[in-house]
C-alpha cells in the first residue's frame, strides 16, 4: 500500500511540474488533479496534498504560477484551508518578517 501511495504523490508532483513548465490553466490543473485524486481513491480534502503543495512552492519553486495553483487546490476543496495557512505561516511569514526587518533598516 505504501508504494501506491508513493505513486499517487509522485505523480502529483510530476503533474504539478508539467503544469509549472507548460504554464497550464490553474483551473485546467486542479481538473485533472482532482481525477487523478478521486481515481487514486485518495480522500479530500487531503493533508498529504497540501504539505506537498506548500512544500513545493516554498522549497523549490517560488513561481506565480505555482502559487496560483495553491489558490485553485483551496477553491476546489482538495486540500484544507487551515493547514495550509499553517504550513504558510511558518514558512512565508517569518521570511516576510525578515525582510520587512532589512527594508527597514
Amino acid at each position: 500500500m505504501a508504494a501506491a501511495s508513493c505513486t499517487v504523490w509522485d505523480s502529483v508532483l510530476e503533474l504539478t511540474k508539467s503544469a509549472q513548465v507548460k504554464n497550464c490553466d490553474p483551473q485546467l490543473w486542479a481538473i485533472q488533479l482532482s481525477s487523478n485524486l478521486n481515481s487514486a481513491g485518495v480522500d479530500l480534502p487531503s493533508m498529504e496534498l497540501a504539505h506537498l503543495l506548500v512544500s513545493h512552492i516554498c522549497f523549490d519553486n517560488h513561481m506565480p504560477i505555482t502559487w496560483k495553483f495553491l489558490e485553485k487546490a483551496l477553491s476546489f476543496n482538495l486540500v484544507p484551508p487551515l493547514l495550509v495557512l499553517a504550513l504558510l505561516s511558518t514558512r512565508v511569514v517569518p521570511n516576510r518578517l525578515h525582510i520587512g526587518c532589512i527594508w527597514n533598516s
